[in-house]
């Protein structure tokens, strides 16, 4: 027969649980679990694989959608539907911060410095007016109507450079958020998907040039899965224009992030004016990267396997953040974001069909 049977189910970072049953007791440490980084990683991982074949099955019926925005709305949706346990937060916390910045080092294999340079010297500084244009007015705007700073920043990254995966990287350097985060997120989605549908109609009524169309369609579309999906959708000289004009794009990543670094050192008065203090390490590794395999010093299939480690870290990473948050903050923020983000999607379509009608004839 048990006799004095006691349970206690303390749990924190200290104290174990304790079942004791009579003269004998049986100790369960919960540091271990409470710490632990896998359960928060599995999960967001979990979500991560089932973007992969839904953005496989949707590319087979004409549309293009990046894993990233699949992952982090199978995140938001999986964190509405029940609260999540303390268990997965350093996990989570993980995927946001590190795993995220290094997916944005090896984000630089993506890049093709040789190919950019094919373009020529109008070719990168029409791509570099578009971006720098649409971060001054997507800042403005969004400073006029109302939104924070690094809100108004978020979304004016997302749109001038690479959609998620800007944002992301911007906000490793502003430490933003998490409701910002996501609503920016949302934004560039709802807005790069629209651009997306109606580049290819609007292509065939402007009747424009294969370069022309690759260069408005690169230099415009905010995600490069929806570049490549709506260039390739006029054709393969069309897709072959988008892809290269968007990883021009994509390459102004290293100029901005170490522009953004430096004005929120200066913005939170920082001491140091030394590269290393200014400039993050992922920036700087971001450039390395791109450098190094600019120089062949990567071999193809070791390119080819960190490219994906580069998507399947990045996209967990969106998963990760779209758990950690609430459809309710990002109804809260009400129309002003999404204001922002459409004049800011049409400020970028305008500006890059204009250059693409002045240097890629």
């Amino acid at each position: 027969m048990i006799q004095n049977e006691t349970i206690d189910w303390t749990d924190d970072s200290r104290t174990p649980i304790v079942l004791a049953m009579s003269s004998n007791a049986v100790v369960i440490p919960t540091a271990g679990l409470r710490g632990a980084r896998w359960p928060g990683l599995a999960l967001a991982a979990a979500l991560a694989g089932i973007a992969v074949p839904i953005t496989s099955w949707s590319a087979a019926y004409g549309v293009a959608v990046s894993p990233l925005v699949v992952a982090l709305l199978l995140g938001l949706a999986v964190a509405q539907v029940r609260t999540l346990p303390a268990l997965v937060e350093p996990g989570l916390a993980f995927a946001c911060r590190p795993l995220l910045r290094t997916a944005i080092v090896l984000l630089g294999l993506r890049i093709g410095l040789r190919d950019i340079a094919a373009v020529g010297f109008s070719g990168v500084a029409a791509i570099a007016g578009v971006v720098g244009a649409t971060l001054l007015f997507g800042t403005w705007l969004g400073r006029r109507l109302g939104l924070s700073g690094n809100q108004s920043l978020l979304l004016a990254a997302g749109h001038a450079i690479c959609g998620a995966a800007a944002i992301a990287a911007v906000d490793s350097v502003l430490r933003a958020k998490e409701q910002e985060v996501v609503r920016s997120l949302a934004m560039i989605t709802l807005g790069g998907t629209v651009v997306m549908l109606l580049c290819p109609l609007l292509g065939g009524l402007l009747d424009l040039s294969p370069q022309v169309y690759g260069f408005w369609v690169g230099g415009s579309v905010h995600e490069v899965a929806q570049a490549v999906g709506a260039g390739f959708a006029r054709g393969e000289q069309c897709g072959e224009a988008a892809s290269l004009f968007k990883m021009v794009r994509v390459g102004c990543l290293l100029p901005v992030g170490a522009v953004v670094a430096v004005v929120v050192a200066r913005r939170e008065h920082r001491a140091t004016r030394s590269l290393r203090g200014l400039v993050p390490w992922f920036v700087v590794g971001f450039a390395a990267v791109a450098l190094i395999d600019a120089a062949g010093l990567v071999p193809a299939a070791a390119a080819g396997l960190l490219r994906q480690l580069c998507t399947v870290s990045m996209t967990v990473a969106m998963a990760a953040l779209g758990l950690k948050s609430s459809v309710r903050d990002l109804a809260s923020a009400g129309l002003r974001p999404l204001l922002v983000a459409g004049a800011t999607t049409l400020f970028v379509s305008l500006a890059a069909l204009g250059m693409a009608l002045l240097v890629a004839r």
